[in-house]
């Protein structure tokens, strides 16, 4: 029961910064879309700087055994709006230290690219 409160909590958090969108002409099912990229770019930037801490922040807000409803609803906003970047970026961090941050600077211009290129389409 605690389990499904907190996806609950974590899915209408999401869907009321997804309804947001709507100020800015993006209908409500492509806000989504938009959302989870533009949150994935939000730490792709700070995996630049920061990758390990990145990585072990959604490791600990999903990986760790949730007790609470406060522990669910962080796990899966936590999977909503870091996922990509963290499976991404756990890839990188295996790359030598060069290769590694000019990857994770292309793929934060990526995903500034794909969530430019989504909201022009609306507007």
């Amino acid at each position: 029961m605690i389990k499904i409160v907190g996806f609950t909590l974590a899915i209408s958090v999401w869907t009321f910064i997804a309804y947001l969108f709507t100020g800015i002409d993006i209908p409500i099912p492509s806000s989504y879309i938009s959302l989870v990229i533009l949150t994935n770019a939000i730490f792709a930037l700070f995996s630049i700087f920061v990758q390990r801490f990145v990585i072990i922040l959604y490791e600990v807000n999903v990986f760790e055994e949730p007790k609470s409803i406060g522990d669910f609803f962080f796990k899966y906003f936590a999977i909503l709006s870091s996922g990509v970047n963290y499976y991404t970026q756990n890839v990188f961090n295996r790359l030598p230290l060069v290769v590694n941050k000019l990857a994770s600077i292309i793929f934060f211009v990526f995903l500034v690219v794909i969530g430019t290129g989504i909201m022009s389409i609306f507007n």
